[in-house]
């Protein structure tokens, strides 16, 4: 970055070009070097949105002087400068013999002044004197041959570790000088007259730029204005001082402050002559004033946090920190610039820095968003970032409401600003998208994903779904849920007049089993009803259907005990039968004809019908004999039922009605009788004859259970 350097000289400018990066180098009107250093941030930083810390030093009078001044130095030597100094400036300083004299200050002035001027690195490129009262007198500053109005300010021709010119100025005395050359002067006060003195060795300093001072402890007469239009004509500034409290900067028309003033000098009064030699070499001492921040070239801010504080004399370097207001996303322009003033007035140095304000990404998450658990849904997010560099987003979520414990969410692709995400479990979601540019903090807007419950599916089945009655059935119901964080119970109606009960449940994430068992007693068709709900009250149904049924078997003929005759025909169910026998006789026994026996069970409804038929028969002989012999026996739902129907014996009609008749000496018949079996079964008889030698005989039986 080229440094602004305002001091307007062309060494300057051309110095300041050469400094190293983030530093501007330049020198004060008099020649004395200031510069200025920004050390963070760099040129081109990137930095965040906000104020930005700017640190740096600055210094003083400790890089390269402008060696292009001549310093003359004019001291009055009339009488009144013999007066007494009641502080005294040191003693004899001119060596006259006369202690704390007013002479003796002007000299103890000088060379103050001139301790600065020789010192390695000043501005002064040479020094020359004169002494001045009624008339004025150039100092010879030199022990060479002729006479010296000008040397270097280390000049020592004599090697006697005294510079010349001081050697030369401190052998002034009331009326003149000593060395090198001895010089008389009246002892009035003339200030043309000094100032001429003076002007004749400053015009001869190869120097450009010219500083005179001029020491005075009285009013001086004759007028000055031609010598100050030669001291303007040939650049020379004076910088006077009215010495001892009978002295003055205003006093008369050719005043000391006239002189000062018509060059670009000053005027100084020092009425406590003992305080002349620290006054004097004000005029070449440099000093740091102030330091400011400048922000895109707005108004100037104070830099306060200095160390150390200001103002400093040169050679001084001091730190800085300042803080920039909050700066806006883009390129800004901060510029530090240093203040201060030598001999030859104030000037200041400028160092700037650009600094690129990098801004955070802008996060849109979309939404509020809604869907169905366990299922996915869409998200539509954006991130800008117009000025880079390259960014990462996330997206997390978080339950907020109405969320199970342990439920969680995924997503198809959590880095991508447009992805989807499926959840465990119902309820509301946070949502957030966070992208991060590696610069700025991570910047999360959030958004809410309601989401809805959404019920299980399930399915049954039964081990067995036509049983006979008093069998157990075992039943199982698998089930899924689309949300896997859910929690289930399951319950099953049996159909039967039971309470509903509920089922066992073995679940994972997702998915599981509703187990149970039902020993059936009563008859005919259950729809076996499974519930499955979640733990957020969602449910869902399966049905398997049972039948429960009794067995049964029907027989038209059948006898036992002294003759033994087989169930003939003999129809069972399941599996269904249907059979016809046309005559069956058994000697002494039976004469039977049309035997018919079948046993049907329905399967849907549970139902078993069976029955036998026979047309006629014969028994015993011919003891007994009978006719349109029948007998049923139905089993379903609505319960267990026997019937039979006997048209006549032995010619006398006898229906339906259960009846017993004795047959004096054979037998004795039973009719339309119903009994239960040793394990409950119902038994239907139509005939039962039993004789007096136990022989039994049945015809048209059925059975059930």
């Amino acid at each position: 970055m080229r440094p602004s350097i305002t001091v307007g000289a062309a060494l300057a400018a051309t110095v300041a070009l050469a400094i190293p990066a983030h530093a501007a180098t330049g020198a004060l009107p008099g020649g004395t070097s200031i510069e200025v250093t920004i050390t963070s941030p760099a040129d081109n930083a990137v930095v965040l949105p906000g104020p930005v810390t700017v640190t740096g030093k600055a210094s003083i009078g400790t890089g390269a002087a402008v060696v292009d001044t001549a310093l003359t130095y004019v001291v009055d030597v009339s009488g009144s400068t013999a007066a007494g100094v009641t502080a005294g400036c040191g003693g004899d300083v001119n060596g006259d013999g006369q202690a704390d004299r007013v002479l003796d200050c002007e000299v103890a002035a000088v060379k103050a002044l001139h301790a600065k001027a020789a010192v390695p690195n000043t501005v002064v490129g040479s020094v020359g004197g004169a002494v001045f009262g009624s008339s004025g007198a150039t100092v010879d500053i030199s022990p060479a041959a002729g006479e010296q109005k000008t040397v270097a300010p280390g000049s020592d021709a004599n090697a006697n570790g005294t510079n010349d010119v001081i050697e030369a100025m401190v052998s002034a005395r009331v009326g003149g000088v000593g060395l090198f050359t001895d010089y008389s002067v009246p002892t009035g006060t003339n200030f043309a007259a000094g100032l001429d003195a003076g002007l004749a060795t400053a015009v001869t300093a190869p120097q450009q730029r010219k500083l005179m001072v001029f020491l005075s402890d009285g009013a001086g007469s004759g007028n000055v204005d031609a010598a100050l239009q030669q001291a303007v004509n040939a650049g020379i500034k004076i910088f006077t001082f009215a010495v001892s409290s009978g002295s003055g900067c205003d006093i008369g028309p050719d005043s000391l402050r006239k002189i000062a003033q018509t060059t670009g000098g000053t005027c100084t009064e020092v009425p406590d002559v003992s305080q002349l030699p620290d006054v004097v070499p004000g005029v070449i001492a440099s000093k740091l004033t102030q330091l400011t921040l400048k922000v895109d070239g707005g108004a100037d801010i104070p830099i306060t946090s200095i160390t150390p504080g200001l103002p400093q004399d040169g050679p001084a370097t001091v730190d800085y920190t300042v803080g920039t207001p909050a700066l806006t996303p883009g390129s800004h322009q901060l510029c530090v610039t240093a203040r201060g003033t030598d001999g030859g007035g104030a000037g200041d140095v400028t160092e700037c820095v650009t600094v690129k304000v990098n801004a955070p990404p802008v996060v849109a998450p979309g939404g509020p968003y809604a869907g169905q658990e366990g299922t996915d849904v869409g998200l539509a997010g954006t991130v800008t970032d117009p000025d880079g560099p390259a960014l990462t987003t996330t997206w997390t979520a978080t339950p907020q409401s109405g969320v199970d414990a342990g439920a969680t969410c995924a997503f198809g692709d959590a880095a991508a600003q447009t992805t989807t995400v499926r959840c465990t479990d119902d309820g509301v979601w946070d949502l957030k998208l966070t992208a991060n540019d590696g610069l700025n903090p991570p910047v999360t807007q959030a958004t809410t994903l309601t989401l809805t419950n959404v019920a299980p599916a399930v399915t049954i089945t039964a081990d067995k779904t036509l049983v006979t009655r008093g069998t157990t059935v075992n039943f199982t119901a698998p089930f899924t849920d689309i949300a896997t964080n859910d929690k289930h119970t399951c319950t099953l109606n049996f159909d039967d007049g039971s309470p509903v009960v509920n089922g066992t449940v073995a679940q994972g994430a997702g998915s599981g089993t509703c187990t149970a068992s039902r020993t059936f007693t009563a008859l005919g068709p259950h729809n076996v009803l499974v519930r499955v709900t979640d733990d957020d009250g969602a449910s869902a149904t399966a049905v398997v259907k049972v039948v429960v049924y009794l067995r049964g078997e029907a027989w038209a003929l059948n006898a036992t005990g002294l003759v033994t005759v087989a169930k003939t025909p003999h129809a069972q169910c399941p599996p269904n039968e249907d059979k016809t026998v046309a005559t069956v006789t058994v000697l002494g026994l039976a004469s039977v004809n049309a035997l018919h026996a079948d046993c049907t069970l329905n399967a849907d409804t549970g139902a078993t019908v069976a029955s036998a038929r026979v047309e006629g028969a014969t028994l015993l002989g011919g003891a007994i004999k009978l006719n349109a012999i029948e007998a049923t026996c139905v089993s379903d739902a609505n319960g267990i039922t026997g019937s039979s129907k006997v048209g006549t014996l032995n010619g006398q009609p006898i229906g339906t009605g259960p009846a017993t008749v004795g047959i004096p000496g054979v037998a004795t018949v039973h009719l339309n009788e119903t009994a239960t079996g040793p394990n409950g079964q119902l038994i239907q008889n139509a005939v039962r004859v039993r004789t007096l030698l136990g022989q039994e005989i049945i015809l048209s039986a059925c059975r059930l259970g």
